[in-house]
């Protein structure tokens, strides 16, 4: 093992033994490429030990040389990292992206990549006619593969926006593995802030209740581009199987810009992102905002782990009705709800997700109120539980808010199914306790949570009948969980974590100390 790959496999990441929201109502401002919001940058180049020798950290200059030459506009830059031979700072060479990449390039894991302001990947970020893909400037768009090796490290200029956004059209294919995972954060020397850089954004041709699509009723298509999270440009289309790529293995912690109240970066916000995008064993971490947020779109993500993040966990916003399994939500003191949920848009168009075998440990306002249901929302929980970090119960499981919310929760378009409720009112409507969900499969109990594993050991969270999805679906008609494909594993357990498995999904990729 190379000194670069000990660095992520020892000072970073190793095996786990032990242990503000924005929704898509708000308006932003169209900004493409603009570096301006930021002039601050951290170049010292201050070391420390005498000699300041990398020791091999970061020090493949002909790496580096080929990956400046592949990339056109790319340059260097020094960055200062902790030596893990020495345990001392050093300053180390870093790529420095361009704030456009317009042709396919590839990042090389022993190359250390910096985000001076925002990256952006492709044009597909332009105005779109009716048409998918055709801009309406006329320029071609441009389809860009973002390729990043497993192992790599991706750090954003400390205290500004910068951010990667791969637009509409484009795809990242960010391929990590448990030994090496990608890890994006700021480029200071530790990995325990937050707000300290913007996050990861991706775009889409997916649907989106803030367009309307006429073809629906056998009219014409029309063009649909709405206001993109962070000031990222338009996103949204008509193709909810579109395909953005690929994350596996992928990290993303310190996250977070605010540009104002209701406009912020989450640390990985899904813009309409369709459900051939591949998302599978992410962590976001110490987030300042969101941990993922899902405007629109019908992506499905499993294996994702958020931990810290200030606020909430999980967002979804505008029709978004993809899926979600194994789900490990852990909040701190400073987070807010485990879920918020809303529609938004056109409520004749849904937000409906389905999300099977989380385990939601709250606490900050999330102990209050886990899951946020508001705004027409629609959604289903299943094979999940809900405790709190302290195990203590909650206050409330589910606070339901406004009257047609409230619709959906008796006609069925929200759902509680197979669920351990460690709370004290399972369901609340406007700060009162209700009864509009069915509550045949809720069982109000302990959650007994071992936070160590991370498995319940409450008898209600295991051997439970494994689900059928069509026969869901046909008592419950916004779920669209039978149409995913062969995306969901069976399973016959309550939570992120089998009890007794022999092996746990979130060790040894993981940021250190998060869990």
């Amino acid at each position: 093992m190379d000194i670069k790959k000990l660095v992520l496999a020892t000072a970073v990441f190793g095996a786990l033994g032990g242990l503000y929201g924005c929704s898509g109502d708000e308006d932003a401002t169209i900004t493409i490429d603009d570096n301006s919001v930021t002039t601050t940058t951290t170049t010292s180049t201050t070391t420390t030990g005498g000699n300041g020798a990398n020791d091999g950290f970061f020090d493949d200059q002909d790496a580096i040389d080929a990956s400046v030459a592949a990339i056109p506009g790319a340059s260097t830059r020094q960055v200062v990292r902790m030596n893990p031979t020495t345990g001392q700072e050093v300053a180390v060479t870093a790529v420095q992206l361009p704030a456009s990449i317009m042709t396919d390039v590839t990042l090389d894991s022993d190359v250390l990549y910096f985000l001076n302001s925002r990256v952006t990947v492709g044009n597909g970020n332009a105005e779109m006619t009716a048409t998918d893909g055709v801009l309406v400037s006329g320029d071609p768009l441009a389809e860009v593969t973002f390729t990043i090796e497993a192992g790599t490290e991706i750090v954003g200029n400390s205290d500004t926006f910068a951010n990667l956004l791969i637009t509409r059209g484009s795809q990242i294919m960010a391929m990590g593995t448990a030994a090496e995972p990608i890890v994006f954060s700021s480029d200071d020397t530790d990995i325990d802030g937050s707000g300290e850089w913007g996050g990861l954004i991706l775009q889409g041709f997916g649907r989106t209740n803030l367009c309307t699509y006429p073809e629906d009723m056998g009219g014409m298509p029309v063009a649909c581009n709405f206001d993109g999270e962070g000031e990222s440009g338009f996103a949204g289309g008509h193709d909810n199987t579109d395909n953005s790529g690929v994350l596996n293995y992928v990290v993303v912690a310190e996250a977070g810009f605010e540009f104002a109240i209701g406009n912020e970066i989450n640390g990985i916000s899904f813009l309409s992102v369709g459900s051939a995008t591949e998302v599978d064993f992410i962590q976001v971490h110490n987030n300042a905002d969101d941990g993922v947020e899902f405007y629109g779109g019908a992506v499905n993500v499993s294996h994702v782990v958020l931990t810290g993040n200030q606020d909430e966990s999980i967002d979804w916003d505008e029709g978004y009705v993809g899926n979600i399994q194994f789900a490990l939500v852990i909040q701190d003191e400073g987070s807010d709800h485990a879920i918020e949920a809303d529609t938004l848009g056109n409520p004749g168009f849904l937000s409906a997700p389905s999300v099977v075998n989380a385990t939601f440990l709250g606490a900050g306002d999330g102990f209050s109120e886990l899951h946020r249901l508001k705004d027409t929302t629609g959604g289903f929980i299943h094979n999940s539980v809900l405790t709190s970090v302290s195990g203590m119960p909650l206050d409330v499981c589910v606070a339901l808010e406004d009257a047609d919310t409230l619709t959906n929760a008796m006609n069925d378009a929200i759902a509680y199914n197979n669920v351990i409720a460690d709370c004290t009112e399972f369901e609340t409507s406007d700060g009162t306790p209700s009864m509009l969900l069915d509550r045949d499969t809720v069982t109000l109990t302990a959650g007994l949570v071992d936070t160590t594993t991370y498995a319940s050991s409450a008898v209600a969270a295991d051997g439970l009948t494994p689900i059928d999805f069509t026969a869901f679906d046909a008592t419950h008609p916004e779920s669209m969980a039978s149409q995913a494909g062969d995306f969901f594993e069976d399973t016959d357990y309550a939570g992120a974590v089998e009890p007794g498995a022999a092996s746990l999904w979130f060790e040894g990729w993981t940021v250190e100390g998060s869990l």
